[in-house]
């Protein structure tokens, strides 16, 4: 039987290929949500309500730099230890 489909690691290669390209995007991201926070809490004037949805918008932004960051090493530190890590291989 001629098994021409798909590997374990081409399809781990591909996903890397992927995932690796999504993650500045997310940064990104993350980091426009924390600014648009800090700008709405500055902007706002003294208006209450206005500062607490600025804090919000921070804490939500750290925390999903937080989250990816955190993840980031946790992958990087599986890829490396469970797919050839002898020099502290990268995911990315």
């Amino acid at each position: 039987m001629n098994n021409s489909g798909a590997t374990f690691a081409s399809l781990i290669d591909a996903a890397k290929g992927v995932l690796c390209s999504i993650i500045p995007a997310l940064f990104i991201l993350a980091t426009v949500v924390f600014l648009y926070g800090v700008v709405k809490y500055v902007v706002a004037g003294g208006d209450e309500k206005k500062m607490d949805s600025g804090k919000q918008f921070m804490i939500y932004g750290l925390i999903g730099l937080f989250v990816m960051v955190a993840m980031w090493g946790i992958v990087n530190a599986a890829v490396s230890t469970f797919f050839g890590g002898g020099g502290g291989g990268n995911a990315c």
